[in-house]
């Protein structure tokens, strides 16, 4: 029997128990040996504590040094035009299984800024700093064949990437330049390329149309770009054997195909994959059974817009199979965003055609400055991602370029960018307000401009040049038209063009001053107090004059770096005209 001294034991007890030293038996005598010492057997139990304590710490040290040390690959995608009531998870119709998964798995951002149109927001997210440092500011895409690009000088996410070790891709859309190689994606930080160069194209025969054209010749955009063994770009495989196939399926397919050459090839570097999706940007073409999923949506039309939403969805589905079964995914931080509000209504057309998306709740839609035109969906979501939250701090675009550096491990310059690193905010690990503010837009061509610090947001000038001001639920039942009163689309191009030419007929002096005054507008402002009004209903200007100073001071602060525009929707060159390549879209200008 072993006596322990800190049991209390009866005093009859004590009296029948003679006081001799504890004993133990040797079972295989059965005789009695005496025990250790009491003290003896604590110290051996203590020490034994200790080396457990020190084995479980030191495996849990390695463990988190080696996923410390570990870099993740990523997913980036982007979606082009979708709405802010076009996703699963704001509580649309249109129930994105694959993407609301993975938004409830990882972290929703809520309040997400991106530029109010595409060309804009794809430099903000690549070079971290605003479009209008880079001439590419305005509502105004790069158009088919004309000059302006994002600046050279610049250097890219995708070029810290690849200096960082990362093997990266590029598959989708561009829509940043092409005039001479050096603009072209494989020349500025992707080792490969599949896809098409301009803004918009047919999904099946890969054609621009709508404004991208040259005298009406539009030109087969498809391709894939690489660079050879000996460091020279390649832009001149055209993928003329996919005309007829819808582009979802040769970009899902390319995808695929760049993870198992990854894992094959490449298993001890990192992924970067930028799935730059064209859905749901017009023309609204789908395949048949990507509808047929949304039979429970009424309205023809917003139901076969929901198609292109839900192929979207599918893709992504496919891709995330295939990084699962190349031991990837869960190592893999997966980013999703949309590169402006939806576009409720397309102006290639008289009058102007519904798309079917609504950014409804919010306010306007591409292309304008109201929250519909640049707050997008948004989520985050992999290794180290808070899971099943919905993160209310206010991020923007550029703010992605220090942040996933920051989240992955590499180094960034970040004096030389505008975007913030909000890597603790995504993490959760800083609660309080991180972000100062930021500009939504300066355009001294359309005179307007907005910017956010806080709850307070300020538009100067007019809030779009098209008069997208209203609030635009979906269509329902058999609606084909907007009740709402939409600008035609001749009235828009003559407003815009107008505008144009009075910033270019203005003189060197003006233009040197960028011909805009922000700070003698007070009377052109409207501000509204998100925090109360998020979906900008009132306008408190009025009652918060010097509110309204210090955001005029902010304007006029950031235009002190603010360069000339460069996309002014001139038409493009005819040296640029695919008549001059074969009938495809490519560099025009030698280098």
């Amino acid at each position: 029997m072993t006596v322990l001294s800190n049991i209390n034991v009866s005093n009859e007890l004590e009296e029948s128990v003679p006081p001799t030293k504890p004993t133990t038996i040797d079972i295989k005598t059965k005789k009695r040996k005496p025990s250790l010492p009491l003290s003896s057997k604590r110290m051996i139990g203590i020490l034994l504590a200790v080396l457990v304590v020190l084995i479980v710490t030191v495996t849990m040290v390695t463990y988190f040094t080696l996923f410390k040390s570990k870099k993740l690959h990523v997913l980036l995608i982007l979606a082009d035009d979708l709405g802010w009531g076009d996703v699963g998870w704001h509580s649309s119709e249109i129930t994105t299984p694959t993407l609301s998964r993975l938004a409830h798995q990882g972290l929703i951002m809520k309040n997400f800024y991106a530029q109010p149109v595409c060309t804009a927001s794809r430099a903000a997210l690549l070079s971290g700093r605003y479009p209008f440092k880079l001439g590419l500011q305005g509502s105004r895409p790069i158009l088919a064949g004309a000059q302006g690009a994002l600046p050279l000088q610049e250097k890219l996410l995708s070029q810290e990437l690849q200096g960082g070790g990362y093997r990266t891709h590029l598959i989708g859309k561009w829509h940043l330049g092409f005039e001479t190689i050096h603009y072209t994606p494989v020349a500025r930080g992707f080792d490969t390329f599949t896809g098409f160069y301009n803004g918009m194209q047919d999904y099946y025969h890969h054609i621009t149309s709508g404004f991208d054209t040259i005298n009406n010749v539009g030109g087969y955009d498809m391709r894939h770009d690489s660079i050879d063994q000996n460091g020279n770009v390649i832009v001149d495989n055209i993928l003329w054997e996919e005309n007829g196939t819808f582009n979802n399926y040769i970009f899902t397919r390319e995808a695929v195909k760049v993870v198992e050459q990854h894992k094959l090839n490449h298993e001890d570097e990192q992924l970067f994959l930028m799935m730059s999706y064209p859905n749901p940007h017009t023309p609204i073409q789908v395949p048949d059974k990507f509808v047929e999923q949304n039979s429970h949506i009424q309205n023809t039309i917003r139901r076969k817009y929901a198609g292109l939403i839900s192929a979207m969805d599918s893709s992504v589905n496919q891709i995330l199979t295939s990084l699962n079964e190349a031991d990837m995914l869960d190592d893999t931080l997966i980013i999703f965003l949309s590169d402006n509000g939806g576009a409720f209504v397309s102006h290639r057309g008289n009058p102007p055609i519904p798309t079917g998306s609504t950014n409804f709740p919010l306010r306007g839609a591409k292309g304008s400055l109201w929250e519909g035109g640049s707050r997008v969906p948004a989520f985050i979501t992999g290794p180290g991602i808070p899971e099943n939250q919905v993160l209310e701090h206010v991020i923007h675009m550029t703010d992605l370029y220090p942040t996933l550096l920051t989240l992955i491990g590499l180094d960034v310059e970040k004096d030389k960018l505008d975007g913030r690193d909000m890597s603790r905010v995504l993490k959760m690990e800083e609660t309080g307000v991180y972000k100062d503010y930021f500009i939504y837009d300066i355009d001294p061509v359309y005179k307007h401009a907005a910017v956010r610090k806080g709850d307070w947001k300020m538009i100067v000038g007019e809030s779009s040049l098209q008069n997208i001001d209203e609030w635009y639920p979906p269509l329902i039942g058999t609606q084909t038209h907007s009740p709402l009163d939409i600008m035609s689309n001749s009235e828009y191009i003559a407003r815009a063009n107008k505008a144009i030419k009075n910033y270019t007929d203005a003189t060197e002096m003006c233009k040197a001053l960028k011909c805009f005054y922000p700070h003698n507008l007070e009377d052109q402002v409207q501000l509204f107090n998100l925090s109360n009004d998020e979906f900008e209903f009132n306008n408190v200007a009025v009652k918060n004059k010097e509110v309204v100073k210090e955001l005029l001071a902010l304007i006029d602060q950031q235009m002190k770096s603010m360069i000339a525009p460069v996309n002014l929707l001139q038409p493009g060159e005819q040296a640029a005209s695919p008549l001059n390549f074969n009938g495809t879209w490519q560099p025009w200008i030698t280098p």
